[in-house]
């Protein structure tokens, strides 16, 4: 029996992991444009340049690309807000959450983040699969930014778990309501306004 080389799986772990780019890729082109509904497998496969089978492989259905998709989406936008956050300077935490939460719905308004995450997203991706997904990347993320406001005194005492969760699930609402909105951009202001009116009732 002749083994593998060694160079012989590296080249198989690349084309599969091509292979799996490809079907991502394809997935969240025609899921923002056309929603999960109407992107059928073939379409998927054909986008992808890949067989059935791959698509069966690699991900067994439909709704599990979807999820990944939806993931990846998520963890982009997550970063992104981050990346606003961390802008502000950890000296003023309650600032960062502000600067978040306006990138996050600022995110909402690109038509593949509204599409996948916001309007699809929640009729696809089983309530606690997008629970973890939330937990995984957004929570912690808020909640060190809360305990910190409230360690240097930006917040009132107040428990941190109970409020992190809160801000996080408001926000979520928040989005929702602009990526749903007849038009998002009016919504996204109205959105905004509120997200400070809230977040200006935390200081001591």
């Amino acid at each position: 029996m002749v083994k593998a080389s060694s160079h012989s799986r590296r080249t198989q772990a690349e084309r599969s992991e091509s292979t799996r780019t490809a079907l991502l890729k394809a997935g969240r082109r025609l899921f923002s444009e056309q929603g999960y509904a109407r992107s059928g497998q073939e379409a998927i496969v054909a986008a992808a340049g890949v067989t059935r089978g791959a698509l069966q492989h690699h991900f067994g259905t439909k709704q599990s690309l979807f999820v990944a998709v939806y993931e990846e989406v998520e963890q982009e936008v997550v970063a992104s807000v981050a990346e606003a956050a961390m802008a502000i300077g950890h000296d003023h935490p309650l600032e960062m959450l502000r600067s978040g939460c306006q990138a996050y719905l600022d995110a909402v308004l690109d038509p593949t983040v509204q599409r996948i995450c916001a309007v699809d997203g929640p009729a696809v991706v089983p309530t606690d699969i997008r629970q973890d997904i939330t937990d995984r990347y957004a929570l912690g993320l808020v909640r060190e930014t809360v305990r910190h406001a409230v360690e240097i005194g930006e917040i009132r005492d107040t428990p941190v778990e109970p409020l992190t969760r809160m801000l996080l699930a408001g926000l979520l609402a928040a989005a929702q309501y602009v990526a749903t909105a007849p038009n998002p951009r009016v919504a996204r202001v109205e959105a905004g306004e509120s997200v400070d009116l809230l977040l200006a009732s935390l200081p001591r």
